[in-house]
């Protein structure tokens, strides 16, 4: 937890400050546990950060990012799931939600003795934390992936919001604390529903490479932005996009409902997350547009490993990872 930022007293509050009986009026991180369904127990983080943004982290499942609202409209997509426990099987386990992570060793289906889409968010996070100072918010915690005789990887992550800053910033600090190398990568699985996602939605990009996961992707190239009314008997279209980067090494991804008053950016560190995939399913009753940052490919480890996506760890070896979801009035 960087405790110089949270020394740094956002400008927004400290305007507010002298109207203020108790800072959570205004807004908070708050710890609390799920008390019905077969997620009975977990723990959560709600956070509300007074300006139109409220999300909700899962520290008992991969310290993911499922409910998200903006100006209280819903924004993530959500499955039929709720929230839930960890059976071993990923679809059945997923709720959806703002952002899944998928990894440590594995995106895409199942591979290298790894399942789908790995297993990192499957596990609970240790030394959690959940600050909000003056108007500044921090979520941290760590989660570990491996076994004897195995890969000894942690995460670490770092989530954070402020009052006036309608952005979410996710910091990953992932190491190799295991004596063998150690391939990884990471697929930062966002995912749009209703009334967010709809025909009213636009893509404001720049020009760039577009490519299609599959040969049925490949026969919609060239539609790879639209989206219909929900379709019957549509499964589903992945699109790796290669997108430039500016003078900061940040690629941006902007999705746009004027109808809804904002637009959403998917910003990424292009070092370390070259890529960004789209999931698109305009499904009768499942409805979902994925924006995904990830060094994969999605064919999975064995493929990755060969054809130089991914990356490997040397012992004692870390690798950084950010991403941003930025909230914008139009």
């Amino acid at each position: 937890m960087n405790e110089r930022i949270l020394k740094m007293k956002n400008e927004n509050y400290a305007k507010a400050e002298a109207y203020l009986a108790n800072p959570d009026q205004l807004c908070y991180a708050r710890l609390a546990r799920l008390e019905e369904g077969s997620a009975r127990g977990q723990r959560i983080i709600d956070v509300f950060n007074g300006t139109g943004l409220a999300f909700t982290v899962t520290p008992d499942r991969g310290m993911n990012l499922v409910e998200c609202s903006y100006r209280g409209i819903p924004v993530a997509f959500r499955t039929p799931c709720g929230h839930r426990g960890v059976s071993g099987d990923w679809l059945k386990d997923w709720t959806g939600g703002m952002m899944t992570t998928v990894g440590l060793r594995n995106a895409g289906g199942p591979s290298g003795g790894q399942g789908l889409h790995g297993a990192i968010s499957s596990e609970s996070a240790e030394q959690v934390s959940a600050i909000c100072r003056d108007g500044e918010i921090r979520i941290g915690g760590r989660l570990r992936e491996g076994a004897l005789f195995d890969a000894g990887l942690f995460l670490e992550r770092e989530i954070s919001t402020g009052f006036g800053r309608n952005r979410i910033d996710v910091v990953d600090r992932v190491s190799n604390h295991a004596e063998e190398p150690v391939f990884t990568e990471i697929l930062y699985h966002c995912n749009f529903g209703y009334p967010f996602v709809g025909p009213d939605m636009e893509f404001d990009l720049p020009d760039h490479e577009v490519i299609p996961r599959d040969e049925n992707a490949k026969k919609c190239l060239d539609r790879w932005m639209d989206f219909p009314a929900p379709l019957a008997g549509f499964g589903e279209h992945c699109f790796r996009h290669v997108l430039p980067a500016g003078p900061d090494g940040v690629a941006v991804m902007r999705a746009v409902n004027r109808k809804l008053g904002f637009a959403v950016r998917v910003e990424y560190h292009t070092d370390t997350l070259p890529f960004i995939v789209e999931w698109k399913k305009p499904s009768l009753y499942a409805y979902v547009l994925g924006l995904e940052p990830t060094n994969a490919s999605l064919g999975g480890q064995e493929f990755d490993k060969a054809n130089g996506f991914g990356r490997t760890l040397r012992s004692g070896e870390a690798v950084e990872y950010r991403f941003s979801l930025v909230f914008e009035d139009l």
